[in-house]
């Protein structure tokens, strides 16, 4: 049974009450020193996931899951607790696939974050002290997600584990990518979709790109009945609430504006909110693809 790994963070707004100085600006969030035009290094993959290096604090050794659906960096074990100036007054509630209740996390702010030559200062940390929900992957602590991606056009390629950073604001995508627009929504990059099950059952959703995700297609709907499936419900995954229940099936055609994608392993769940699909890295696993949330596009190539 495929994994399936998906935290799905509430929006964290973050307040505070600065006096006047005279002293610089301080710098917060992401960026690559002036002096390097691109970064790019082999990453680590476990089960399809990508796994980047990450170093917090000039001494916290972590590999960290690169989830598209993911608003902050996120790490999961109790013992993290020790490492990290935690602010007491400030909680974080979490939720997402599966049976389980919310979990809740605890916040470090101001820290110092270095992947590769990727660079980040004042960076928030959650914790999560629950046990590890990635105990199944050896090695691996937690996730990173949007903070990434807010000034950097990402570039992966999962046939070789090759990841690219550039600035977002002066890159362009190459010609030979199909182009896809994208929006941001609640911290995650969405786009139109037609999902073609077969000649009789066609659904028009929004779609994110989940690198968080080892399945294909998952289709989430507030009513089961609009699909037909001829498949037992049964586990698919699962999340960070739990064992994820759904069906399997396999999709016909999937379009993304000029983009087609064929043949698709799929999963549907019900799901009280929300009527929308994601494609994780079963399907992406098949394409050199660049995101670029500064721009709105995103772009694909077949491996």
């Amino acid at each position: 049974m495929n994994a399936f790994l998906k935290v799905l963070t509430t929006a964290l707004l973050l307040f505070s009450s600065l006096p006047i100085t005279f002293s610089a600006p301080t710098r917060a969030g992401f960026y690559i020193p002036d002096h390097i035009q691109e970064v790019s290094f082999r990453y680590r993959s476990i089960d399809k996931l990508i796994i980047l290096p990450v170093i917090i604090n000039d001494s916290i050794q972590l590999n960290l899951i690169l989830d598209t659906g993911c608003r902050n960096l996120v790490l999961f074990g109790k013992r993290f607790q020790k490492l990290f100036t935690l602010e007491p007054d400030k909680r974080v509630q979490f939720s997402g696939l599966g049976s389980g209740r919310a979990v809740n996390g605890a916040l470090s702010l101001k820290n110092k974050v270095s992947i590769n030559d990727v660079l980040g200062e004042n960076i928030p940390v959650i914790i999560i002290p629950n046990q590890n929900l990635f105990s199944v992957y050896n090695n691996v602590h937690g996730v990173i997600g949007y903070d990434i991606f807010t000034k950097f056009e990402v570039e992966l390629n999962p046939s070789i584990q090759l990841i690219t950073f550039r600035p977002a604001i002066t890159a362009s995508l190459n010609e030979d990518y199909i182009s896809v627009p994208i929006r941001v929504t609640d911290a995650r990059p969405i786009i139109d979709c037609r999902v073609v099950l077969d000649k009789n059952q066609t659904h028009v959703c929004d779609l994110m790109i989940d690198t968080g995700s080892t399945l294909g297609l998952l289709l989430k709907t507030t009513d089961l009945n609009d699909y037909k499936v001829y498949s037992s419900e049964r586990v698919i995954g699962r999340g960070l609430n739990g064992d994820i229940e759904g069906f399997e099936t396999t999709t016909e055609k999937l379009l993304l504006n000029t983009l087609e994608m064929t043949h698709l392993r799929t999963g549907i769940i019900h799901s009280p909110w929300h009527n929308h699909a994601s494609i994780g890295m079963d399907v992406l696993k098949d394409y050199i693809f660049v995101l670029n949330y500064c721009k709105g596009y995103a772009g694909f190539r077949k491996v």
